[in-house]
């Protein structure tokens, strides 16, 4: 294997030590083994920890620093040219075209902890080999080969998988947002959690679950929470109780006035009279 093609190699960062790596030629990939690092790039640092990679395009650089951790951090870099990518690639798998979708310049890659362990091992026995083996041991190029081949795979794998998760949450996000605006276009009509089950095919669980974590209530209480809020709004509009619960979408008045008076500490009427001029007076929102 040509030295020029591949290049591994691994440093440790001592205390506030930091180093400017610039690509070059190579597609470069960083695999955390120890520690921690900040990674600083286009303006902005984010802070990286074992089982992550970081995966540079040709013509980039970034500024590697020590993370604050207890260990100093311990790196592995592996270099290595977009043609010699093209030599290791077969019909059914081009490895150069498989880094250039990644989608960033510098990305910032998650591995599982079995992919991680799998890649810190590769590069490790790369880098023994290319740095102290025999020149005349059996198939050594060969073997080599494989080596790269394996743990460029790998990293891919680890893009992919990372992509997979990353798009997972984003139709997760994108879904809990659908269902917002679904509230808010069918405020005043039924809106049970069945409803919204059959209407987005996701479970109630997940919608219940998502709920809380998004707003830190159940669902109910954020629909009965809108709900007061537009019932408000027609108070301070002039209409009339009976308007105001049937415009809101409360099926009875005795549901509406227990809520309202919860959520605000008066009545709805005493909530009127307070909106008089000369008498106001403070309400809990």
């Amino acid at each position: 294997m040509d030295r020029k093609n591949c290049i591994v190699s691994g440093y440790r960062f001592s205390k506030g030590g930091n180093r400017l790596l610039i690509a070059g030629k190579y597609f470069v990939i960083l695999a955390i083994a120890r520690g921690s690092c900040y990674v600083e790039t286009g303006g902005e640092e984010r802070l990286c920890g074992t089982e992550e990679m970081i995966l540079i395009k040709p013509g980039e650089k970034i500024r590697v620093c020590a993370g604050g951790g207890r260990h100093s951090p311990e790196l592995l870099e592996i270099r290595v040219r977009p043609e010699y990518l093209r030599e290791l690639s077969d019909k059914e798998t081009d490895l150069e075209q498989g880094f250039s979708f990644v989608p960033f310049k510098v990305a910032v890659i998650r591995a599982e902890s079995a992919e991680s362990m799998q890649i810190k091992n590769l590069a490790l026995k790369l880098g023994e080999i290319v740095t102290g083996g025999e020149e005349e041991e059996y198939g050594r190029s060969l073997f080599e080969r494989s080596l790269v081949s394996m743990l460029l795979i790998l990293a891919l794998r680890a893009c992919i998988n990372a992509d997979k998760v990353h798009l997972t949450r984003r139709r997760k996000h994108v879904l809990m947002d659908d269902i917002f605006v679904f509230i808010r276009e069918h405020l005043t009509e039924e809106l049970s959690l069945e409803r919204l089950e059959q209407e987005f095919f996701v479970s109630r669980y997940h919608i219940c679950r998502e709920f809380r974590r998004l707003t830190g209530q159940t669902p109910h209480a954020y629909i009965v929470k809108s709900r007061l809020d537009l019932c408000r709004k027609y108070i301070e509009q002039g209409k009339s109780i009976h308007e105001v619960y049937q415009l809101g979408g409360f099926g009875g008045y005795n549901h509406f006035f227990r809520a309202f008076r919860k959520e605000y500490g008066v009545t709805p009427k005493e909530y009127y009279r307070n909106l008089q001029p000369g008498n106001r007076k403070l309400m809990k929102n």
